[in-house]
């Protein structure tokens, strides 16, 4: 028989899935009551890796060990592990109020099913508790944000967004997440209005606005990159993610935002005092999509 519990954290995905696999952080909230407490945990995230944690009770009576290996890890979505003859399952939902962490195990004989819901249901309770206080803590020392941010409206996946773009830009991060205090045209109360983050050191703030505003080449981020390498990396990984190619270096992300991944040679190609040299490889970079940095270069040296 499987039993089934879950909870919903009010916090990014990229918070939820460190504290849950983390051996520091387990330790802190990987407990079903105030008399017990896990005592040490270790974790080798990946298929056939194994984790264990020993819990104990405070008074030192009791303790015993729960260990397994991992059978499926899918980042910031999904582990699976067995322990024993038994199996469970942790799914990571985003939502428009958070994170729904739903898991899943097989039943055990010695206690009974609502004991084994009850005790696994206050772990993630104690969880959710955790990873929530946590954040708040964070979000709090962003009472010196900078005074200038960029706003950038969203159709209610402002989080999914943020999580993506720190997952593939250096000096990213996703900050604060603030649900709203009350119904308004694009959510109800207590879904996600705000979500702070930060793409490669620029201040932002995504604004869940609902789907009446679209996004235009009136507005881009501009991503200066050091070679092909770096521009390919890029252009697939947002791409690849639900958007779309446009012409001369820019392309649309899935959530309408334009980019322009541009190099810095074609920057340094198309500036040139040479301005002979200079038209021919604007001239090149207006047949493309993705940059190729080497055909610019080579219709800059008139090849």
């Amino acid at each position: 028989m499987k039993i089934s519990v879950e909870a919903t954290v009010a916090a990014p995905i990229s918070e939820v899935w460190r504290a849950y696999t983390t051996p520091a952080d387990i330790i802190q909230w990987n407990a079903a009551s105030g008399d017990w407490h896990t005592t040490a945990a270790s974790v080798d995230l990946r298929v056939g890796g194994a984790f264990s944690s020993r819990m104990e009770s405070k008074d030192g009576i009791h303790g015993f060990d729960f260990a397994g290996t991992y059978t499926a890890v899918v980042p910031h979505k999904l582990i699976e592990y067995s322990f024993g003859d038994r199996d469970a399952s942790v799914i990571f939902d985003e939502t428009p109020t958070g994170v729904k962490v739903s898991v899943t195990f097989g039943a055990e004989e010695t206690h009974s099913i609502e004991q084994q819901r009850t005790g696994w249901q206050a772990i993630l309770s104690n969880f959710a508790r955790y990873v929530e206080s946590r954040f708040s803590d964070k979000s709090a020392n962003l009472l010196t944000s900078p005074k200038n941010r960029v706003c950038v409206w969203y159709d209610n996946d402002a989080l999914e967004a943020a999580n993506f773009y720190a997952r593939t830009f250096p000096n990213s991060s996703v900050g604060a997440v603030h649900l709203a205090p009350g119904d308004n045209p694009s959510g109800k109360e207590g879904n996600i209005l705000v979500v702070e983050f930060t793409v490669m050191g620029i201040p932002c703030i995504g604004l869940n606005g609902g789907p009446a505003v679209k996004h235009s080449w009136a507005f881009s981020f501009q991503v200066a990159t050091a070679d092909q390498i770096e521009t390919d990396r890029y252009w697939d990984a947002i791409v690849s993610n639900g958007g779309e190619e446009s012409m001369c270096g820019w392309c649309k992300d899935k959530w309408g935002i334009n980019w322009q991944i541009t190099p810095v040679a074609l920057t340094n190609a198309t500036t040139s005092p040479d301005r002979v040299a200079a038209k021919r490889a604007f001239a090149a970079m207006m047949t493309m999509k993705k940059i190729d940095i080497q055909k610019i270069e080579a219709a800059f040296n008139g090849q």
